[in-house]
């Protein structure tokens, strides 16, 4: 494992081997709070010994959760004998890096530092090991994922409803997944520009059957003076993040991840194969588990864009030191931008959407999230093979079509270390 700074991130190593957490010496719950208990509840029900609860707030110091006693950070500090690496410290807090900022203040460099996400997803992955006598914990797991389908159907359904209730001259953000969409609707909403955002225009069959195939199919086609924003980002940074939104959606969303397993490192492999051999291959193989954000994202034009609104990207001049184009045809305008021009093109984005200027809000951050740390980590260490890199890289018209070679050097020198041999 790498380290984070001076302290070692150990998300990754867990999920590997959740028993690893048997083996500690002691086992911190770093917050005291709602999920703090809630793993308390987990490691304890799976025989692993937590010894002490550690609250920033001192006014907790002192108190008892279940028989653990709460302690300060300074407490913490001053036990030097505590100071290496079977000491576990779960965060069980949302912005986990603030733990690692105290720690090295504290000068605890040797200690292990596992994330509220990453033993979540390791319970979950090792469950039926885990909680073979449990059999009620395998049931909220069960439910859990349940009522996570539940949730997924729901978001079909409110897709559905949305486009229904659309205007004729709507605003429509259809873009690939992983592609600031979030980021972009946050400011669009700010500036009360009505709109209507999913990732997809075919018909989602695999959420909701066949019953509203017809109206969905009318609706698509019916609007009138229709405005669209799609965009584009760079493709080794958007596939990195398409592997982990299919299962780190909130806190938890690993049901909706079909190869699911504890080497995260093969689990990438196998997801760079779909990438590969394509979304037909893809659909075939995973079914109703393919999560909407593994495709190669130019393909993804040719089977939302050119099939359901017949435009074809790649027929229309793309401005690559501009940033963004906007193409009209028919009764749609599209203006289809390069994320990494996004800040730039504010002016031209707000006058399109008739809007005031939009502000600069960065939504939906992989490193703030409950998952950041291990997201960050596997990033240094996960290997590209030149097979992947070359087919977006080497005579690829569509990659060429929004990309200078100017900026295709600058990308790949950003994954020079993770590309096999460290070359392209």
């Amino acid at each position: 494992m790498r380290e984070c700074g001076n302290k070692i991130v150990w998300d990754l190593e867990i999920c590997k081997n959740i028993n690893l957490l048997k083996e500690a010496r002691e086992i911190i719950l770093y917050g005291a709070g709602e999920k703090g208990q809630e793993i308390l509840g987990w490691l304890q029900d799976a025989g692993i010994k937590v010894d002490k609860f550690c609250d920033l707030d001192i006014k907790k110091s002192g108190e008892h959760i279940k028989n653990i006693e709460i302690i300060s950070p300074f407490q913490m500090k001053n036990s030097p004998d505590r100071y290496d690496k079977f000491l576990y410290i779960i965060a069980c807090i949302p912005y986990p890096k603030e733990l690692l900022d105290l720690l090295e203040c504290m000068g605890m460099k040797d200690v292990r530092v596992i994330t509220y996400w990453g033993v979540k997803t390791a319970i979950q992955i090792h469950a039926k090991a885990l909680y073979v006598n449990k059999p009620e914990r395998l049931a909220i797991l069960k439910i859990d994922n349940m009522l996570r389908k539940s949730q997924y159907i729901n978001l079909g359904m409110n897709n559905v409803r949305s486009l229904i209730t659309s205007p004729d001259n709507a605003l429509w953000v259809i873009q690939p997944g992983k592609t600031a969409t979030t980021s972009l609707s946050a400011r669009l909403t700010e500036n009360k520009v009505t709109f209507f955002s999913m990732h997809y225009l075919e018909y989602p069959n695999h959420i909701l059957g066949e019953e509203f195939r017809d109206i969905w199919e009318k609706e698509i086609h019916k609007k009138k003076n229709l405005k669209v924003i799609t965009a584009v980002r760079e493709p080794l940074s958007r596939d990195y993040s398409a592997f982990w939104q299919a299962f780190t959606e909130k806190a938890q969303h690993i049901a909706r991840m079909p190869i699911l397993g504890n080497d995260f490192p093969k689990m990438y492999d196998i997801f760079i194969d779909f990438i590969l051999k394509g979304s037909a291959y893809t659909k075939e193989k995973l079914g109703d588990s393919m999560p909407y954000t593994w495709n190669d994202e130019f393909e993804w034009f040719d089977e939302q864009i050119k099939k359901h609104l017949g435009i074809d990207v790649f027929q229309y001049p793309f401005h690559r030191e501009r940033g963004y184009t906007i193409i009209k045809k028919e009764n749609i305008e599209l203006f289809l931008f390069k994320v990494e021009k996004m800040e730039d093109i504010l002016d031209e984005l707000s006058t399109f959407v008739g809007a005031g200027r939009l502000s600069r809000i960065n939504a939906n951050v992989a490193e703030q999230k409950w998952y950041g740390l291990a997201y960050a980590e596997f990033k240094k260490e996960v290997s590209l093979s030149k097979e992947y890199v070359n087919h977006y890289y080497c005579g690829n018209y569509k990659m060429d079509h929004f990309y200078t070679q100017e900026e295709k050097n600058g990308f790949l020198e950003k994954w020079r270390r993770n590309i096999e041999n460290g070359e392209q």
